[in-house]
């Protein structure tokens, strides 16, 4: 019995410190404008270059009441949108969001997104610290 303790407890002691940890890297935020205070969209990149994986939880601006992320999906050949909550990062791995897909629905803006503005939005994730991204308004996909 003591030698099964004693391997065990070598085994937990050589796993720790292997989990790592997640390395968030965002870019290439882009929102398109928009015409009054109709809800926005925001699109980025996100790659986690850790070895862990992560959870994009919520996201924040100053310029909206919300900042929620959202995914389109096609149901019975009906394209629908829905909240997201929770998003996996796995390790060593990238999520896209694009217009069409998963993106941060913005609602309650307090000002129209005019091309050339640009503002800074806060990803905030289960296991790494927020992070703030710049967020250009283009008039076109891609910043």
């Amino acid at each position: 019995m003591t030698r099964s303790l004693i391997i065990l407890a070598g085994l937990l002691l050589a796993s720790c410190g292997q989990d790592g940890s997640a390395d968030i890297k965002l870019s290439n935020a882009w929102a398109r404008p928009t015409i009054g205070q109709t809800p926005g969209a925001v699109y980025l990149t996100i790659e986690n270059n850790g070895d862990a994986a992560d959870r994009l939880t919520g996201a924040a601006t100053d310029l909206a009441a919300m900042a929620m992320v959202h995914q389109n999906e096609v149901v019975d050949g009906v394209a629908k949108m829905r909240m997201a909550g929770e998003i996996n990062l796995p390790a060593h791995d990238r999520i896209e969001m694009k217009p069409g897909g998963t993106h941060i629905m913005l609602e309650g803006l307090r000002a129209p997104l005019k091309a050339g503005d640009d503002f800074d939005l806060v990803l905030r994730f289960r296991s790494s610290k927020d992070q703030t991204v710049k967020v250009t308004v283009v008039e076109s996909e891609g910043a």
